[in-house]
């Protein structure tokens, strides 16, 4: 009686109460979240539009203060203050934009299809696929040179497909499944906050030969935002079939990290995708020595997109995770 009592209610509910309960569930984070996740995914947004389409503002405006002449104490002082007055202002914006929509799950809605970045990466990487099937290595190479530091002239075609397998890893990681766990710890601030600070991390890398000092103090805060992103990460794959390989092969490797939060990254995408990532990489003809990480296997064509997937299912199992939890009321 009570399934039927159920369907009749249903029968009887106006187009009104149906929206009334779709803007109330809209209260959720959660929810929310979800419902992003699907807009970004089906949206035809383009790069333009990102929050990492300021990139070259951001490097613009630390080669304006990290001048060649600048002391040790102003260049450590302009590589703090430079990112802190870039999210004041983005702040600043922000609660502009909550004056004009006072509905927070609505900005939510129209921001984080913009902070997410998994269909751009994916587009990347289908286009050097694309350019490597059709004999154009050359041009497959600048296009990954786009979105990496390291030199990728002289990559091979094994030797490309490591290099997607690993720009797919860390972006996914970084500019999605990151923003996911800030969103719901913070709201939309964590994500902005999170998004923000990966584009100036990319914009004046310490990587970079000029910005070497200067990026050391948005490489340590991206790092700090990173860590519960890394421990929901390795929570939920402990749901892959392939969890015993990865945890032998993080454990194993521990001593060999670099960095803990991309070496883990790194070696828990190789070892599910079953390949070897990490290894040497060439920055300004100089060769850099990194520990080979996930197993004995060279990736192949399909090595970053079976990486990009994986990730991406354990995003939305985690946004499922946290619908699930609001509705037994275990989270705020």
């Amino acid at each position: 009686m009570e399934v039927e009592n159920l369907f009749v209610n249903a029968n009887q509910a106006s187009f009104a109460d149906y929206l009334s309960t779709f803007f109330n569930l809209l209260e959720y984070p959660s929810v929310v979240l979800l419902l992003a996740v699907l807009l970004e995914i089906v949206l035809p947004l383009g790069s333009s539009w990102r929050l990492s389409a300021l990139k070259p503002l951001f490097a613009m405006m630390a080669r304006k203060v990290n001048r060649d002449g600048n002391s040790l104490g102003q260049k450590v002082f302009s590589s703090v203050f430079l990112p802190v007055f870039i999210l004041v202002i983005i702040f600043a914006i922000l609660e502009f934009l909550r004056f004009i929509i006072i509905y927070d799950s609505l900005l939510s809605i129209l921001l984080l299809p913009l902070l997410l970045e998994s269909k751009p990466v994916l587009k990347n990487i289908v286009a050097v696929r694309n350019a490597i099937d059709d004999g154009r290595k050359d041009e497959g190479k600048k296009i990954l040179q786009t979105r990496m530091i390291r030199d990728c002239r002289k990559l091979s075609q094994m030797g490309m497909y490591k290099a997607m397998s690993e720009q797919m890893a860390m972006s996914m990681f970084v500019n999605w499944f990151a923003i996911l766990v800030w969103y719901m710890l913070l709201g939309v601030e964590g994500a902005v906050l999170m998004q923000a600070v990966a584009v100036m991390n990319r914009s004046f890398s310490s990587k970079e030969k000029k910005t070497e000092l200067f990026g050391i103090f948005i490489m340590k805060l991206e790092h700090a935002l990173l860590i519960p992103a890394l421990v929901s990460f390795m929570l939920f794959m402990t749901f892959s079939f392939f969890y015993a390989r990865i945890l032998k092969n993080v454990l194993t490797h521990m001593k060999s990290y670099h960095d803990v939060i991309s070496s883990v990254i790194l070696d828990t995408m190789g070892s599910y995708a079953n390949c070897s990532l990490g290894g040497p990489r060439y920055y300004k003809n100089e060769i850099v020595r990194f520990a080979k990480l996930g197993t004995k296997n060279d990736p192949t064509a399909k090595t970053p997109f079976k990486i990009f997937n994986k990730i991406r299912f354990t995003g939305v199992l985690f946004v499922c995770a946290c619908v699930l939890l609001k509705v037994m009321q275990i989270l705020p």
